[in-house]
Formats: structure tokens, sequence, C-alpha cells
């Protein structure tokens, strides 16, 4: 199970930027408790990936302090500790398979840690199906001779196999079409219920994150200008349009019900919004 992960007025600059450069990551503060959903959104050069990498420990902050579990993340030492206990999908995570079988690929971690024999099989076949793939069936087969969805799922696989307390992904429903992010989001959304693990998300759409997502805290220019419940997004209180984002389709309708005095639940989703339309109808003069 994770640990509360926080973030104090982090800021991040990449070497040698141009004098006038603005830095990446500017007093970026952000707690994820135990178990959250956290959808990071905002538009490209936001400073999003930037914030993944820093939680994921693969960026150092350039000023400001890492928590993990209430231990400062600083030394060399704390610093390998945080990184064993966080999984990172970049973006195009596809680029990261490179093994000439599926197995391998996924094997490569687990197996770099000690992991040997029937455990590892074990691992591999858990990891298999929390992605719903199967090994039986893919196993001896190139990562390459795969689907766009199914590839970007060895590639999660791969790092589920580490079993990662805090899971951060960027951009990862990016070039899917609609069944290969279903099939993304239900794999994360498994991980999440099963594992108890603290998952982030970077996305410009908040339609891909909205079902799952616990927070959404949206950024421009390097900083977090706002941290929003999906209640509080649905409310209206935030105007996304500034920060070139808007709501999923059916939660602006859900918005527009929701004037009207019709009672949606904040986790409402297609199917059932077109139930409650139905309602309402019913009862409308």
């Amino acid at each position: 199970m994770a640990l509360r992960l926080r973030l104090e007025d982090v800021s991040f600059s990449y070497p040698l930027p141009a004098r006038d450069e603005a830095p990446a990551l500017n007093s970026v503060s952000l707690t994820l408790e135990p178990g959250d959903a956290l959808c990071l959104a905002g538009a490209n050069g936001s400073g999003k990936s930037t914030l993944a990498q820093v939680c994921a420990g693969l960026l150092t902050p350039s000023a400001g302090s890492l928590f993990y579990g209430g231990k400062r993340v600083k030394s060399h030492s704390s610093l390998l500790e945080f990184r064993r206990a966080c999984g990172l999908l970049f973006q195009n995570p596809e680029d990261q398979l490179f093994a000439d079988t599926v197995e391998k690929d996924i094997a490569f971690g687990p197996r770099n840690h000690g992991l040997r024999g029937e455990d590892l099989r074990l691992r591999i076949r858990e990891s298999c199906r929390l992605v719903d793939l199967s090994p039986d069936e893919i196993g001896e087969r190139s990562p390459f001779s795969l689907s766009g969805g199914e590839q970007r799922r060895v590639a999660l696989a791969g790092v589920l196999a580490l079993e990662p307390e805090v899971l951060v992904l960027d951009e990862p429903f990016i070039g899917l079409d609609y069944e290969g992010r279903q099939s993304l989001q239900a794999a994360l959304k498994r991980y999440h219920e099963e594992r108890e693990a603290s998952i982030i998300v970077v996305t410009h759409e908040l339609s891909h994150m909205w079902s799952l997502a616990t927070n959404f805290s949206l950024m421009s220019e390097g900083r977090i200008t706002r941290s929003r419940t999906r209640a509080q997004l649905l409310k209206g209180d935030t105007d996304l349009g500034a920060l070139g984002m808007r709501l999923p389709q059916w939660e602006s309708i859900a918005r527009e019900l929701m004037r009207h005095g019709v009672s949606i639940d904040d986790r409402a989703d297609p199917r059932s919004l077109a139930a409650a339309i139905a309602k309402y109808r019913e009862v409308s003069p």
C-alpha cells in the first residue's frame, strides 16, 4: 500500500535554460494521500510532464522538498528507496519495449530485482492479468507484432511487474482508439483498487480520467492553479476554458441537468446520464 507523497514548494529548471525562460516548475506544492488517483491536467508546456517525473523520482527538485511516508527524499539512498516504490510509464510507452518476446519484456524489471523461477513466472502472469492480456497467447510473441493498444498494455504490465506503490503515467491515452482507451482505463482501475496504489495520470483530456480520478490538479505555466474534486468541477466553480480544457461532453450535459434540479451522481457516465435524461423527461411537463 502506498504512503503519503508530498511536494513542498518544488521548483525545477532544466540545465542551461534561456536567460528569460521561466522554470518548468515554480513553487509547486502537492499532497497525494495513500490510494488517491490524481489527474494532472493542463495544456502543452504547462509543466505537467516535468511534475510527473519529479513525483516518480526521475527528476530531483532544483528547490523545495519531496517527502514520502513522512521522510524527506534527499540523500542518494532515500532517492533510490523512493524510486523503488514508484513506477513510471512515459509518453509513447511502446518505445519502452525492447525484448524479442512479451514475456522477456515484462520479466526484465523483476528479474533485475532478483526474482527467479516460479516467483518470476507468477509475477509475469499476474501483471498480464491486471492488464487483461494472456501470457499463454502472446508471451512468446514479439511485442512489436501487437496492436498499438496491446503494446501499451504490455509496457504497463512491465511497470506493474515491479509492484509500484505509486504509479505515474504520462499521457498514456495518446494515440489510442476508444477500445484501447477503455482497456487501459480498466487496467488502471483494477490495479488501483486491488493494490490500494496511488496513481498520477498526466493528460490534457479530463474525460480520460473522469471515472477513476479522486482529485484533479490543473496546471498552467509551471504552477498548479486549481485543485478540485470531480464534484467541484461538475458544479462549475472553475473556468476550464481559460486553461485550455473542458469537461467530458456528457458531464457538460450533466451540469445543465443539475441546474434544472436533476440529481446526478458525480461519477455519472454516458449510460447513467441517459437514464437520468429519460427520467427527467417522464417528470417534466
